[in-house]
């Protein structure tokens, strides 16, 4: 079986291919992870990320054999996921902190705990929904969370029974009343739960972030935490108390800002379904998705009359953009401090068990996609994450606002994207001058006039790219050009080693010929071919000047010898030095007495 599923493995996400195609040269990708490469290809045209043969990029043909192969190959991991035996139920589950943050506002990612969300039990070959909730602080987020956990964990129940004893807590994520902050940094469900939605199953997971409307916290911290934020959400819920105020606007626009600036760097769109959730309304008497979609149309109107917050506007005006009212859960609810269903009056009850299920029955048609819109496995998911999460350690982010965030965050890009085209340009060079001799017909000092000519284009395309402040431009630039001189220096000296080799081949040859109308084919080809190779090595001339000499039938014994003797002189010369036995001043010692054994081992 892992075999098998090696022969299905895309090289690009080294994952189960996930709609496969078939390209030009014969080689097989996911259809998201191709069209992810191809999408900040050069000038240069596309390329097969395996074998680097030119290819079209609208000839991606679906390889429905593949397909089906694929499909057999995971359907054992299905049988894994369910329980086992009559009866038998899933593990519970727990709550566990995927990111951490520490006093001086330091975020830490546990790629450990989010491999074992994500790419365990299924999940890594399956598409995955990620339903978040974001806002202010101590506004009953884990509550509302709990409450889409119980009914996960319940699908058959059609009515409010989900929610159990009217005076049993609902548990699941820690939740209490009072003014105390209670979740730090992103908390997610450890196991996956699962709905089947067109016809597959998808692995749904719930994930609590800490407020990020703290007015106390510095901007730099709120906007690390949306950052994962945003890459832990194909669902959002912003939670919002009482009405859309301009703090609740602000702040959508800067988490939107950033889940843009993240969706540019790792393929992803930024936000993919949105729901407004107004809680406590108390403005009128209509609540429930009905009188949401009214108070929407009248917060868009708003936000078109001031034209403060386009992203925002852009956002709510959306198809997949809904909003519902809750009413307030009454006075028993808010001074209760176990927060049992009991505790709530009934209308809000049935309003929160109507928002509850709609959620529930819509997520398995929300999974977390590319920005071609191809569904994103757990362990797809996970490599773009931790790739961000390295990003953040390795690289100097300015996140002191989100305009700085997205300065920085283009500028990677950009430097990324000159680095890639680099390293194809370098690459094509590499193909066009390695395959006969005969096409090395640049010179390496020329070779590196022109490498030099790309390399000065591209910062310059660069420099025109990068945004901010000329202190930031030119740290950018000048980590740039070290690494484009790094592939430079590499390739130069591979290139230059070929070149003289081909050159020498080219000398022996001549000399080899010259000597093979005198002496014969024998003594000819070991001459010649011996005299090439001890360009390179000593090594190489005994070695050639032996095996070619003496494959000829006329004159072998003396072809070899000749030809690893002159190889060997050769050779020295080009080291300038003497061979063992000469003198300085050029007169023969044990070297010259050599040569007579050697003339007659070949009579």
């Amino acid at each position: 079986m892992q075999r098998l599923r090696e022969d299905v493995t895309c090289s690009i996400c080294l994952d189960v291919l996930n709609d496969p195609v078939s390209i030009e040269c014969g080689h097989n990708f996911c259809r998201g992870c191709l069209a992810a490469h191809w999408s900040g290809v050069s000038a240069q045209g596309y390329q097969c990320p395996e074998c680097r043969v030119p290819c079209s990029s609208d000839r991606m043909v679906p390889d429905t054999r593949l397909r089906a192969l694929v499909e057999k190959i995971t359907e054992p991991l299905w049988e894994e996921m369910e329980p086992q035996g009559p009866g038998a139920q899933p593990e519970p589950g727990r709550p566990v902190q995927l990111v951490r943050l520490d006093e001086a506002g330091n975020l830490t990612l546990d790629e450990e705990a989010l491999s074992r969300c994500l790419e365990q039990r299924g999940v890594g070959d399956a598409p995955v929904c990620l339903v978040s909730i974001v806002g202010e602080q101590r506004r009953g987020k884990s509550f509302l969370m709990n409450c889409l956990l119980r009914r996960l964990q319940s699908p058959e129940a059609e009515d409010a029974s989900w929610m159990c004893r009217e005076d049993q807590a609902l548990g699941g994520f820690e939740c209490r009343n009072g003014k105390a902050t209670v979740t730090r940094g992103v908390w997610m469900w450890d196991q996956p739960l699962w709905v089947q939605a067109q016809g597959r199953r998808v692995a749904v997971f719930l994930v609590d972030t800490e407020g990020s409307l703290d007015l106390k916290r510095r901007m730099e911290t709120s906007i690390k935490l949306s950052v994962f934020s945003t890459l832990l959400s194909s669902y959002w819920i912003f939670n919002i108390s009482n009405t859309f105020t301009r703090m609740e606007a602000d702040y959508l626009e800067m988490f939107i800002h950033v889940a843009k600036e993240v969706g540019e760097t790792c393929n992803l769109p930024p936000i993919q379904r949105l729901d407004l959730l107004v809680r406590d309304w108390q403005l009128s008497g209509a609540y429930g998705v009905d009188g949401g979609q009214e108070y929407l149309k009248d917060i868009t109107r708003d936000l078109e009359a001031s034209a403060e917050q386009p992203l925002v506007l852009g956002a709510l005006r959306a198809s997949g953009t809904r909003c519902y009212l809750l009413p307030h859960p009454g006075i028993g609810f808010t001074r209760s401090r176990a927060v049992t269903p009991g505790d709530m009056d009934e209308d809000f009850r049935q309003y929160l068990c109507d928002y509850v299920t709609s959620v529930v029955h819509s997520a398995g048609t929300h999974i977390r996609t590319d920005r071609a819109g191809q569904a994103l496995t757990g362990a797809q998911l996970v490599a773009r994450i931790k790739s961000v999460s390295q990003d953040l350690k390795t690289k100097r982010y300015d996140f002191s606002s989100p305009l700085k965030m997205a300065e920085s965050f283009a500028n990677s890009r950009a430097v990324e994207a000159a680095r890639r085209d680099y390293e194809q340009f370098v690459q094509k060079q590499d193909r066009d001058h390695q395959g006969m001799w005969s096409c090395l017909k640049v010179k390496p000092e020329e070779m590196q006039q022109c490498l030099e000519r790309e390399c000065k284009e591209l910062l310059e395309r660069c420099r025109g790219e990068l945004r901010g402040e000329d202190p930031q431009k030119q740290a950018a630039l000048e980590e740039l050009k070290k690494e484009l001189d790094r592939q430079m220096t590499q390739f130069l000296s591979a290139y230059e080693h070929r070149f003289k080799v081909k050159e020498a081949k080219r000398l022996g040859l001549c000399i080899g010929g010259g000597a093979l109308a005198v002496v014969g084919a024998g003594v000819g080809a070991g001459i010649g071919f011996g005299v090439a190779a001890a360009v390179v090595a000593v090594e190489e001339a005994v070695a050639i000047g032996v095996g070619v000499g003496g494959g000829s039938i006329i004159g072998g014994g003396v072809g070899s010898k000749a030809g690893a003797w002159l190889g060997e002189k050769f050779a020295w010369i080009k080291r300038g030095s003497n061979p063992p036995g000469q003198g300085e001043e050029g007169e023969d010692g044990a070297g010259c007495s050599d040569q007579e054994p050697l003339l007659r081992g070949g009579t």
